[in-house]
């Protein structure tokens, strides 16, 4: 999946950073390197990959029209995440 640009607003930007500790930079970041992506149930989207500083963040998103990434919220991966994702990308 090819991400073209993100959509922030003061909305999800306050809601990632106050309630998660995860910088808005930081979630972009996630979709730099080789993210692994998922669909959820309710039809948005998982980004799972590490920061530049090597913190390992899992962000939901909405896909909308242009490629364009809507954030809506993210977290650091638990250890079953963290599991999950390098079974995946062969780490």
């Amino acid at each position: 999946m090819k991400i073209t640009g993100f959509e922030w607003d003061e909305g999800n930007a306050l809601h990632i950073e106050l309630g998660h500790g995860v910088d808005p930079g930081e979630a972009e970041e996630v979709f730099a390197v080789r993210p692994l992506f998922r669909k959820t149930k309710k039809g948005h989207y998982l980004a799972m990959g590490p920061t530049g500083d090597g913190r390992f963040l899992t962000v939901v998103f909405e896909l909308k029209k242009g490629k364009i990434a809507r954030v809506i919220t993210g977290w650091d991966m638990n250890d079953a995440e963290r599991k999950y994702y390098r079974k995946r990308k062969g780490r």
